[in-house]
C-alpha cells in the first residue's frame, strides 16, 4: 500500500471532529480522488463515531450513590468480621448445652429417671419448710450442681441468640 503526505492531515482533522465542515475544499478533493486516503479516512471515521456513541451510552452514576454504595459495602463487611466470632460462641455455647443435657440423661439412664426423689420428702403435703428444702438440696449437691451449670449455660445460651440475631 503507496503511503500518502496529506494522510497525518486526515488524521489531525477527524480526531479533532472537523470533518468534512472544518476542512480545506482541496483536502476534500484529494479524499475522493486519493483511494489511500479514502480507506483511511472511512475506518478513522467509523472509529471517532463509534467511540463518541460509546461516550454517550456510558452511563456514569452520580458521586454521592457511588460513596454511599462504597459505605454500605464497607459496613457489611465489618459487620461479617464482627459476626464470626458470635457465631463461634454460639456454636460452642449450643456444643457445651447439648454436651451438658447428655450428661444429666446419662446420668439420669443410670440411676432409673426418678426425678421425684430429688425432693425433700415431707410429712404433710400442704407444709413446705424452705429450710430443710435447702438442708436436704446439701445431700443432692452432686445432682443440683450440674442441673444450675446447666441452666446457667442454657440461659447464657438464650440470651447470645437473642442478641446476636437481633439486627435493629
Amino acid at each position: 500500500m503507496k503511503s500518502c503526505p496529506h494522510e497525518t492531515e486526515i488524521q489531525a482533522i477527524v480526531r479533532s471532529g472537523h470533518w468534512p465542515e472544518a476542512c480545506d475544499p482541496e483536502l476534500r478533493n484529494h479524499v475522493e480522488t486519493c483511494r489511500t486516503c479514502g480507506e483511511q479516512l472511512l475506518v478513522l471515521h467509523a472509529f471517532h463515531s463509534s467511540r463518541a456513541h460509546a461516550m454517550q451510552a456510558a452511563r456514569v452514576d452520580h458521586p454521592n450513590l457511588l460513596w454511599w454504595r462504597a459505605q454500605l459495602r464497607r459496613r457489611n463487611d465489618a459487620l461479617q468480621r464482627v459476626s464470626r466470632p458470635i457465631t463461634t460462641a454460639q456454636i460452642f455455647a449450643f456444643c457445651i448445652s447439648i454436651l451438658a443435657a447428655a450428661a444429666l440423661l446419662r446420668s439420669q439412664i443410670e440411676k432409673g429417671f426418678n426425678w421425684s426423689s430429688w425432693l425433700p420428702q415431707s410429712s404433710s403435703a400442704s407444709h413446705f419448710d424452705a429450710l430443710s428444702f435447702f438442708a436436704s438440696i446439701k445431700t443432692y449437691w452432686g445432682v443440683c450442681l450440674p442441673l444450675i451449670g446447666l441452666g446457667t449455660v442454657l440461659l447464657l445460651s438464650a440470651v447470645v441468640v437473642y442478641l446476636a440475631s437481633d439486627r435493629s
